[in-house]
């Protein structure tokens, strides 16, 4: 379990200095630093939640091959939650934010479906 949590905070810690590495390259338009850590952040912390009911459901014994689905849908719903003042504010940042947090979004899920793929055998 300790390696996985390791294995799990240097590859979010690869994103983040990924990320922080473009954005310091590209120069986001409308993009701050600060919205930069909060977004992957905030994404880290959804990425340990999952991992951390997702071990609790299966030390259950709970064998639904949805769980992984249900657990998704939970994530989504609190990135919109996250997402909610920003998609709402109707500004330029709008577009250039959503696009960045759902492109980090798909690479903690990624990582996710290579990590239970990985140690589910």
């Amino acid at each position: 379990m300790f390696k996985k949590g390791l294995l799990l905070l240097i590859i979010a810690t690869a994103i983040f200095l990924l990320d922080f590495s473009l954005y310091d390259i590209i120069k986001f338009r409308y993009i701050s630093l600060p919205d930069v850590v909060y977004a992957n952040l905030f994404l880290f912390l959804l990425t340990i939640l999952f991992f951390a009911i997702y071990n609790w459901l299966k030390k259950r014994k709970t064998k639904s091959p949805f769980t992984f689905l249900s657990l998704s849908f939970l994530k989504m719903i609190l990135s919109l939650i996250f997402l909610f003042p920003v998609i709402f504010n109707n500004s330029d940042y709008s577009p250039s934010y959503i696009m960045h947090f759902f492109s980090l979004y798909f690479l903690y899920l990624f990582v996710e479906i290579i990590f239970l793929i990985k140690f589910s055998k």
